[in-house]
Parts: C-alpha cells; structure tokens; sequence
C-alpha cells in the first residue's frame, strides 16, 4: 500500500516542450501549482474548481491530467479517477505509470480482480518495471498465492532493490514477512 502510486513522478514529455516564456504555460504552471496546493491542504473541490478555469487545450495537457488524477486519488472519488486514469492511459500509453494508477483506481472502485487484469495486461508489455511486478506480488498475496506472490515481489526487488525495503513494511505483505526478512538483494 506505500507506493502503489506513482504520480506525478517526472515531468510529462509535451510539458517539457511547452516554451516557458508563453503565456499559455504560465498559466498551465501557475494553475497547476494552485490546484496542487489546495490537493496538499485537503481541498480537493478547490483544486478541482481550478483545474476547471483551463482552457480546453490546456484542460488536456498531460500535466493538467494527472493533476486531476491526483487529486481524484487523494479524495478517493475511486470511480472518478478510474475515469482520468483511463484517459490518461489513452493519451499517453507508452507510459506504465498511468497503468499502475488505473489499477490503484481500479482495485477501490471495482475489484482487485479486475486491477490484477489491468496489470497482467501491462506486465506483458512492461517487463522490466518494477512497481507492475510489486503490485502483482501485493495482489496475489491478498488471494493468499503465495508462491505467485514470490515470483512477482522477487521480480521487482531484482529490478530494483530498494523495493524490498519497502515490501517489509508493507501490510499487505505481512503473510511473507519471515520470507521478506530472509532475502537480500544488491
């Protein structure tokens, strides 16, 4: 459950591309930095109102879509961020982020089933990131599989270590804490 997430995590390509002397971009940093700010301070109608203020080209930036999502999340209005994390998806498919973050979505509003299905999909075409792997270990440990949830949370940890530092203070992994606490990985 730590870090299931993983907004806003870098920048948006298009967003890099914007010119930062325009008008336009301005606007989009300064609104998103305001939505933001009301996100942190719990205001999550607030942030929702500003994001609302842009304009329709800039209501789709892929900055100003995971500012949404965001704050969708941290409200908890699961079915409402099912709905932005999917058009994120869409838009911006290359990236496995916006696929983790439907699952998270996913699994509150639906089913944990149908979130697995999501990142069994993803898993295929993103093998070598880790939080897909870690996810699937945390989800085939909810259905008490074990052994699948090895294999998973195994295949994260070799892709990076520092999930096992994670996974041991992870709830939804305290059936495989004395297995989490007899492994090392460099």
């Amino acid at each position: 459950m730590l870090i299931r997430l993983a907004l806003l995590q870098k920048a948006p390509t298009p967003f890099l591309r914007m010119n930062p002397d325009d008008p336009e971009t301005v606007q989009l940093k300064k609104t998103l930095s305001y939505a933001n700010g009301y996100r942190e301070l719990g205001m999550y109608d607030n942030a929702l109102d500003e994001l609302s203020l842009l304009p329709e080209k800039q209501a789709y930036h892929l900055g100003a879509l995971q500012m949404k999502l965001a704050v969708l999340i941290d409200a908890k209005d699961w079915p409402a961020a099912v709905c932005a994390a999917k058009d994120l998806t869409l838009r911006d498919a290359g990236n496995p982020s916006n696929i983790v973050n439907l699952a998270f979505a996913t699994r509150r509003a639906n089913s944990l089933q149908e979130a697995k299905g999501i990142l069994l999909a993803a898993v295929e075409r993103f093998t070598k990131t880790a939080i897909i792997h870690y996810n699937l270990g945390c989800y085939a440990c909810h259905e008490h599989e074990m052994e699948e949830a090895k294999e998973h949370l195994s295949k994260a940890f070799s892709i990076n270590p520092a999930y096992l530092d994670t996974a041991k203070s992870d709830e939804d992994l305290l059936d495989l804490a004395n297995w989490l606490d007899g492994l090392e990985f460099a």
